[in-house]
């Protein structure tokens, strides 16, 4: 999944905030959602990977790197 296309997709219709509420997909399966609470380019990341930041419900920040993910969603 190319992530900074996604995002820019989902942005479309309403601009990302930390209002905005996600569910991830991941490649084995696992859901996660939460607050859009950041995105990181693959250039200023290590790895050289880009990466989404959600807050979860339990108050913690989880990040996703762009190859973990199989789909992404608001809801």
């Amino acid at each position: 999944m190319k992530l900074k296309e996604k995002l820019k997709e989902i942005s479309i219709n309403k601009p990302l905030s930390k209002d905005t509420r996600l569910k991830i997909v991941c490649m084995d399966n696992q859901v996660l959602t939460g607050n859009f609470y950041g995105y990181t380019r693959a250039l200023d990341n290590e790895p050289e990977q880009a990466e989404v930041d959600i807050m979860s419900d339990a108050g913690v920040v989880i990040g996703v790197l762009e190859s973990e993910i199989k789909s992404i969603e608001v809801i």
